[in-house]
């Protein structure tokens, strides 16, 4: 049996930015641990609750997922091509009539032409979505943030684990080194069809 670690991220409310701020969470998990199933919302054996160092997790989509959001986001609030412009209640409430889940208020933010800020989460979300480079200075201070915190809770969640059922680490273990085999005889195989190929590039 292939055996993954299962993690929930559970929303600290219900407001858009707990939700923008859950799917943050959900992308810093995805990126520190691979070998993680991590899902939003519902249940789970392995719960986390995300905090505000996680919102750098944004920065983890990739372009085309980010594209994709942004369009969901758009067809949910029905405003053809008019600007969006959000402004955070003092709750983290965004005055909108209709009623987002996590992954379309996600995509809403992205999409926003504005975005004024009440909350102390608003307000990293805010620097977050201005943004241009993810490689600029602050942004990858926030992105190793978002790692750290990331890694703490997995951290946690498989020493919580292994207190309670040993068993389920080896499991995961052995899991893990098969899904390793496989990816170096993958590359083994890649390498010997095109060494020729990789010499070339090599040269020049």
């Amino acid at each position: 049996m292939h055996e993954r670690l299962q993690m929930t991220v559970h929303p600290v409310g219900d407001t858009p930015t707990d939700g923008v701020l859950a799917v943050a969470a959900v992308l810093a998990l995805e990126w520190a641990a691979p070998y993680a199933d991590v899902t939003l919302g519902g249940k789970g054996p392995c719960i986390v609750e995300p905090d505000i160092n996680a919102v750098a997790g944004l920065l983890r989509l990739k372009p085309e997922r980010a594209e994709r959001m942004r369009l969901a986001g758009r067809a949910a609030l029905q405003v053809g091509d008019s600007e969006i412009h959000l402004v955070e209640t003092n709750e983290g409430d965004w005055n909108l009539t209709e009623e987002l889940d996590a992954w379309w208020a996600t995509g809403v933010a992205l999409e926003a032409a504005s975005f004024t800020a009440s909350t102390s989460v608003g307000h990293a979300l805010a620097e977050i979505l201005n943004f241009s480079r993810t490689d600029d200075h602050r942004a990858v201070e926030l992105l190793e943030n978002s790692q750290r915190w990331a890694l703490e809770q997995t951290d946690h969640l498989i020493s919580q684990i292994a207190s309670e059922n040993p068993r389920r680490i080896a499991d995961l273990l052995v899991s893990l080194s098969g899904d390793l085999d496989i990816v170096n005889d993958t590359h083994a195989v890649l390498r010997a069809r095109y060494q020729a190929d990789i010499e070339l590039m090599g040269r020049n």
